[in-house]
């Protein structure tokens, strides 16, 4: 009994000490008098689970010690809501703002956005915010918010909701344009569309091959997010094992970054089964220690 109690306090040492973080959740209230929505969000969400009180809970329970949350559509360009979120918890939660290309003098409003807060980690290209035309993202206005990430530390996510391959133009000029800004593109390219995580879907191989592709470019990282928005397959979304395998390949561990895409994750598992669904990877049981620390 002695032998087994201690082997339980290891493992419980263990447990404390690699802390995990999530690199990509959404959160928002119901109450929306105090924090209007630019859109609602999906009513099965609003219920509460969504609150950053909710979520820290959560946090707790799964050995989160750290939380990326990236600004949801929900509230536009309002941060009312996550500024409390990140004022209330600024030693568990960091904050992601979203690029808007109608602004006129890009480099100002950045610098104010970052200045409300310590806490901004990083800032979101949605391609689809952008005027519809051949330079896409890489306009005059995406260039001078990309170059000023990098100037003010700030990795730029990408989301290519309806497929990387898309996109892969004007990031690539990106790229080239400031080497010294770091990218991450969202949810691994996603690579099968549609993305909505329910009903009949299909590879799209071109933006996978596209993800592969970026490799090349040392700025680049890739999240393993949102497991269930790239695989056919249920929890614990196993096709994705030898996914995963050869991004490892091409980009190695320490520009893979694990997040969960919470709360839409709770629609087809509980966050605890989100938390630990590559653990039963075959790749999983391959990786070194120092490879699942880096991814998460």
């Amino acid at each position: 009994a002695a032998e087994v109690t201690a082997g339980l306090s290891s493992m419980a040492r263990a447990a404390r000490r690699s802390q995990r973080l999530d690199s990509h959740l959404h959160l928002w209230t119901p109450d929306e008098a105090t924090y209007p929505w630019a859109t609602a969000p999906p009513e099965h969400l609003n219920d509460g689970r969504a609150t950053s009180e909710s979520f820290l809970q959560l946090m707790d329970a799964n050995g989160i010690e750290k939380a990326v949350v990236v600004q949801p559509i929900n509230y536009a360009q309002d941060y009312k809501y996550l500024l409390s979120a990140m004022q209330s918890h600024p030693d568990r939660l960091l904050g992601v703002f979203v690029a808007d290309p109608t602004v006129t003098e890009p480099e100002k409003w950045m610098e104010d956005i970052t200045k409300s807060h310590k806490n901004w980690v990083g800032i979101r290209f949605n391609p689809y915010k952008w005027p519809e035309g051949p330079e896409g993202m890489a306009d005059e206005t995406g260039k001078r918010l990309f170059r000023k990430a990098g100037e003010l530390g700030l990795p730029v996510g990408v989301m290519p909701f309806k497929g990387l391959s898309q996109h892969l133009r004007d990031l690539e000029e990106l790229l080239k344009f400031d080497a010294k800004t770091q990218v991450i593109i969202d949810h691994w390219g996603f690579f099968l569309q549609p993305a909505t995580g329910f009903g009949e879907r299909s590879f799209d191989e071109a933006s996978w091959s596209g993800l592969l592709k970026l490799s090349q470019y040392p700025q680049v990282h890739v999240k393993i997010s949102a497991l269930f928005r790239v695989a056919p397959d249920a929890l614990p979304f196993l096709s994705l094992s030898d996914r995963l395998k050869e991004l490892l390949k091409t980009f190695g561990s320490q520009r893979l970054l694990w997040g969960s895409d919470f709360p839409y994750a709770t629609e087809h598992s509980s966050y605890a089964e989100a938390v630990q669904a590559l653990e039963a990877w075959p790749i999983w049981q391959e990786m070194s220690e120092e490879d699942r620390r880096n991814l998460l």
